[in-house]
């Protein structure tokens, strides 16, 4: 809680600076007071049909004017803050392996046809799976031999934590020897549940990780991290409905101090 309090107050103060050196102030202020006005209007005049469906198209035409008035501020801030909830998503989002409780690292293979390189024909395992390996560390354990699971088009192994730490397991396959990092800890830290292929997409929805190096016929090595809960009065909300809330709160409060109008 107390980083995404840090991270939410920062991201505040953030939204409120885009918006008092973005936006037209006093336009904001104009047209958020011409909407109060006509939801006034709505309600003092409200037995009368045509005063009625007046003030409702002064308010739609005033909000209309508000959001294209918000939306140079929101251009400013949209991709850093998806590129920073993203970040955090791999601090905030997921649980580290507890001790003594197993889960599952899986390699996944490239699907293809029938004789294409590095594909997987018709769900049955390619030659490369059938000769991989896992090889575990210290603290770490192996548990089973790799699996093939042929609708995933995967291979998987049974590991299982016995003493905190930061680990790697090491896949070897078709001759060449690839890392996963795992993470046995409750602390806040950088996790990373998918090392990615070299796709573009990919390496920036996973930036935890370098991208696995071609020729491999992999797409994917994958670790079984819980989701971490962020309950509040009963409701998990997750870490981003907490971050999201906390912003806006924050923001709500400052306003007033930074002389913004949002």
């Amino acid at each position: 809680m107390a980083g995404l309090v840090v991270l939410s107050l920062v991201t505040a103060l953030a939204v409120l600076l885009a918006f008092k050196w973005t936006a037209d102030q006093r336009a904001l202020v104009k047209a958020k007071r011409a909407m109060q006005a006509a939801i006034f209007e709505m309600r003092l005049f409200n037995d009368d049909l045509a005063a009625l469906l007046r003030a409702q198209g002064e308010v739609l035409r005033h909000t209309l004017r508000y959001l294209r008035l918000s939306f140079a501020p929101t251009l400013w801030l949209i991709i850093p803050m998806l590129a920073l909830m993203l970040h955090m998503e791999f601090h905030f989002g997921y649980a580290g392996l507890a001790l003594g409780e197993a889960t599952l690292v899986k390699a996944r293979f490239a699907v293809g046809d029938e004789g294409g390189r590095g594909g997987v024909p018709n769900g049955a395992p390619p030659e490369t799976a059938t000769r991989a390996t896992l090889e575990g560390s210290d603290g770490l354990g192996i548990e089973t031999p790799g699996v093939w699971l042929p609708s995933a088009h995967e291979i998987a192994w049974r590991i299982r934590p016995r003493t905190p730490g930061s680990y790697e397991v090491r896949l070897h396959i078709n001759g060449a020897v690839l890392s996963k990092t795992v993470l046995v800890s409750e602390a806040v830290a950088r996790r990373s549940p998918v090392r990615p292929d070299t796709g573009f997409v990919d390496q920036l929805l996973y930036p935890s990780e370098p991208p696995l190096p071609g020729g491999t016929g992999l797409t994917a090595i994958t670790i079984g991290y819980p989701e971490r809960p962020f309950t509040v009065a009963g409701w998990n909300i997750g870490w981003s409905g907490v971050y999201l809330v906390l912003t806006l709160l924050f923001a709500l409060v400052l306003k007033g101090p930074f002389n913004v109008t949002m």
